[in-house]
């Protein structure tokens, strides 16, 4: 896949002050992402951005990932996974940056420093329309310019109020967050991994990568380690999180739609994992979950419960309806006997939050109604469309959509439900805790 060329600089000088101010926000973005994998890679693309020729897939996976340890480790799996995470963060970091910034095109893996600005060209005058020449015509062109004028002024009354009630700040559940100077930050769904040896193995074999929908903190793998003794000298804490690439691409849709639009793009938006929300940003920010069900940390997860009437149900694949005891399963990413997904579900809720903010849940099972739901969220016409009136978040509320799927690709959605949520008292109260049992934690990768 090609990509257009960087735009040149008038001299050298600026094309490096411009490359190491555009590299060091980038850096300052990685390291506040905590990901010390994306921070080397992104350093060796900057090594690399002045030689002749793009850095090969085997030459980055022999500098940057030498020390992966993985019996399933494959290079070139690896390393287009984490560019993919590399290229969306930085589109992320510079959707809203006026002047040079960093570019990773699709194809490639050189890093390019481009100005939008100036490739802008330049447009061509338009020719005068009216002639006035003719005395005769004098007056009958002076009424055309009138009448030019006002038609223009009408058109671009219609035009401005289509557009203003096509801003997300006019729609629900995002006319809650409008009105606000808080900063908002988005946080996206991860999930906690452990590294296990089996007692048996000999010193030198590689850890496993373990992730357990049993075991989603570290907390909980201590509670592992106490009950089974045996098992506390096999599995070892690496506070290692992961975050997926449809989450990231998903919380990159939501913060380009914000910063599109008037309402919020001046305020600040932070992008913060699940597992990095602390209280002290719950309290000051308007958050915005975006991310699989299964991926809400223990401090949006506690209210949630709380307030919705659905539950996850084991392995997170699908959500039942307390109500009436309706269950809505998700094919996941794929089905056996060569069948094909066809089917996953998105969740959208809205919640007072714990100090007068806004807490907005944009989210769904797997990956394919993640990215539905992204899109949804963030046009406005199509939410007046489903919500009709009802989506307001002064009370709470909270949405279910049926998202087709073909494999991991979404096609649409159908909305299915909405209805108030139970908001009182969820800030002062806990939710009841699942009972822990060790027959749920898996012994296996």
């Amino acid at each position: 896949m090609s990509s257009a060329p960087p735009a040149q600089f008038s001299a050298p000088e600026a094309h490096v002050q411009a490359m190491d101010e555009a590299v060091a926000r980038m850096r300052a973005a990685l390291e506040r992402n905590r990901s010390e994998r994306l921070l080397a890679l992104f350093d060796y693309l900057v090594e690399q951005a002045d030689e002749p020729t793009a850095p090969s897939e085997s030459q980055i996976a022999g500098a940057v990932f030498v020390d992966a340890r993985s019996p399933a480790y494959r290079p070139d799996a690896n390393v287009r996974v984490y560019v993919h995470r590399l290229r969306k963060l930085i589109d992320a970091e510079f959707a809203d940056h006026q002047g040079p910034s960093l570019r990773l095109p699709a194809g490639t893996y050189r890093l390019e420093l481009v100005d939008d600005a100036a490739e802008a060209g330049v447009l061509p005058a338009r020719d005068d329309l009216i002639d006035v020449r003719p005395r005769l015509r004098a007056g009958m062109a002076a009424w055309l310019l009138v009448l030019l004028f006002v038609i223009g002024a009408a058109a671009g009354f219609v035009w401005w109020q289509h557009e203003r009630g096509q801003t997300l700040a006019t729609a629900s559940p995002w006319s809650a967050m409008a009105g606000s100077n808080r900063p908002i930050a988005v946080v996206m769904g991860d999930y906690y991994f452990f590294t296990e040896t089996p007692p048996s193995a000999p010193p030198d074999r590689p850890l496993r990568e373990i992730w357990d929908h049993n075991v989603p903190t570290r907390e909980d793998l201590i509670i592992v380690q106490m009950l089974n003794p045996q098992k506390a000298e096999t599995v070892r804490d690496t506070d290692q999180h992961y975050v997926s690439a449809a989450t990231m691409s998903a919380a990159a849709t939501i913060r380009a739609a914000l910063v599109r639009d008037e309402a919020f793009r001046n305020r600040t938006i932070r992008l913060y994992a699940a597992s990095q929300l602390t209280p002290d940003v719950l309290k000051v920010s308007d958050i915005i979950y975006v991310g699989q069900m299964g991926g809400i940390g223990n401090l949006l997860r506690d209210p949630l419960i709380q307030a919705s009437r659905f539950r996850l149900d084991t392995g997170t694949d699908a959500l039942v309806d307390t109500v009436d005891g309706k269950r809505y399963q998700s094919d996941g990413m794929e089905l056996h006997d060569e069948r094909i997904a066809r089917r996953d579900y998105g969740y959208l809720a809205c919640l007072p939050g714990p100090a007068g903010n806004t807490v907005l849940f944009i989210a769904s099972l797997h990956d394919p109604g993640l990215s539905e739901m992204a899109e949804l969220s963030t046009d406005a016409a199509r939410l007046r469309a489903v919500a009709h009136g009802r989506m307001g978040c002064g009370g709470g509320f909270e949405a279910l959509f049926q998202v087709r799927t073909l494999g991991s690709a979404h096609l649409g959605s159908t909305w299915l439900l909405d209805r108030p949520a139970k908001v009182q008292g969820i800030w002062d109260n806990s939710a009841p805790a699942p009972e822990f049992r060790m027959d749920n934690v898996a012994s296996t990768p």
